[in-house]
């Protein structure tokens, strides 16, 4: 079923992916400042950087020949695990550097100078701006990466001569 996804470049590509969008959370949450927003962003380019490298060598180690369809699938792959990977890293952080946030009531951290729209939770938004990022915007970025890129690195633009998606049925007519 997923016999073109090469699961080891899988796995260390979103160990990478979720490890570098972290860096960045880790000083959001230092800081707890909603001015300091930007750096959820800087994690999601860090996370589109490493899909994108991620793509580009899968398409090089196929020759660069491999199906589109295929390409985008491996890349939606890598995706999804390094949101996945990146989601328990924040969660790990957001328990280990904000005090009480397990426990009922008000974390002893909690978000400042947020607007006052802001979706308000135990840490005045903190965790919603950090899971939203972790989630929405590296599962944008990283369907952007997947979807650009295999279009954009295919040698031949003419014909797909390999079999069309990685969940091929064979015997099917």
């Amino acid at each position: 079923m997923f016999k073109k996804v090469n699961f080891f470049a899988t796995l260390v590509t979103s160990l990478a992916g979720g490890v570098l969008f972290s860096v960045p959370v880790f000083f959001f949450i230092r800081d707890n400042a909603y001015t300091e927003s930007w750096l959820l962003y800087l994690g999601s380019f860090l996370f589109l950087t490493v899909i994108w490298i991620h793509t580009v060598r899968e398409n090089k180690k196929r020759r660069e020949d491999e199906s589109t369809v295929a390409l985008i699938f491996i890349s939606h792959v890598a995706t999804i695990a390094g949101i996945i990977i990146s989601c328990i890293i924040c969660f790990l952080l957001l328990v280990t550097m904000v005090p009480g946030y397990l426990d009922s009531g008000m974390a002893d951290k909690v978000l400042t100078g947020e607007p006052a729209n802001t979706i308000k939770d135990k840490t005045d938004g903190l965790s919603f701006d950090i899971f939203f990022a972790a989630t929405v915007i590296n599962f944008a970025v990283g369907s952007f990466a997947g979807i650009i890129l295999p279009f954009y690195t295919k040698r031949t633009q003419t014909k797909d001569s390999k079999e069309p998606t990685p969940l091929h049925q064979y015997g099917v007519k």
